[in-house]
């Protein structure tokens, strides 16, 4: 079965396809965009489809982040435009980069029938709908991606968020009474794509993102879009290829550190 040309979009540019999250300020900067959001790390910044003049792109989206306290913007570059922009980026000093919650390559994957394999039994995963949920899931985040800390009332402001936007939910996977694994999933019409799936180290082996995957699936079945989209690294792609998962493209991620 070929994979559907609104599935492939999500796959490889999720955050052109996805709806805009209530707490994501959308900046329109000379031939691109950037989304700030309240969260710690890399801000997303996209080209337009119609053409970008580089220069001024990066000088305004990095006036657009210092105003902004944000460090770090990610560009998110599909192949059509690595060729158009990648080697005029790489002039300014933006590199092709790892970065807390994206890596230099991330590989856009489709999943469009159940998960391979057998459901997990000993791991017990619920959609995050507590402030204490909500509060280790994020700690997961901190230990697996390098995120920095949270105040406790910067939990409650993100919480308060994430509870009026319908746009997405995290799961989070529990294993002998503690968390130790978390995830998201973004709705779109096309399917679910797939963030931050992610197990502490001390937990890994255990079946925790494959049972997270699983529920994950029937969320999407769920709200009538049985199909799964993920951007996956260089450690996720194998496990999700041995699930199921089929490759549809490469995206690269372009590093700005302010």
């Amino acid at each position: 079965m070929g994979i559907p040309e609104p599935v492939r979009r999500l796959a490889r540019d999720p955050f052109r396809e996805l709806p805009t999250p209530k707490n994501i300020e959308i900046v329109e900067l000379p031939g691109a965009q950037i989304g700030f959001s309240p969260h710690p790390g890399a801000q997303v910044a996209l080209p337009s489809p119609a053409g970008m003049d580089v220069p001024a792109a990066v000088e305004a989206a990095r006036a657009a982040a210092r105003e902004r306290g944000k460090e770090t913007i990610a560009w998110w570059l599909v192949p059509e435009h690595l060729e158009l922009y990648g080697a005029r980026f790489e002039e300014l000093g933006i590199v092709n980069a790892d970065t807390p919650g994206f890596e230099a390559v991330e590989n856009g994957l489709a999943l469009l029938e159940p998960p391979a394999g057998e459901r997990v039994d000993d791991v017990e995963v619920r959609i995050v709908e507590t402030f204490e949920d909500y509060c280790a899931g994020a700690r997961v985040i901190v230990e697996c991606f390098g995120y920095p800390e949270q105040s406790e009332e910067e939990h409650r402001e993100r919480f308060a968020e994430y509870l009026d936007d319908d746009r997405g939910r995290a799961f989070i996977g529990i294993v002998d009474g503690q968390v130790v694994g978390n995830s998201f999933a973004a709705c779109a019409d096309a399917g679910v794509n797939l963030f931050g799936g992610s197990v502490v180290p001390g937990a890994r082996g255990r079946g925790v993102y494959r049972a997270l995957l699983f529920a994950r699936w029937d969320f999407a079945v769920e709200r009538g879009t049985s199909a799964l989209t993920v951007q996956a690294g260089r450690m996720s792609r194998p496990i999700c290829e041995r699930l199921g998962f089929r490759f549809v493209d490469a995206s690269r991620v372009y590093v700005d550190t302010l």
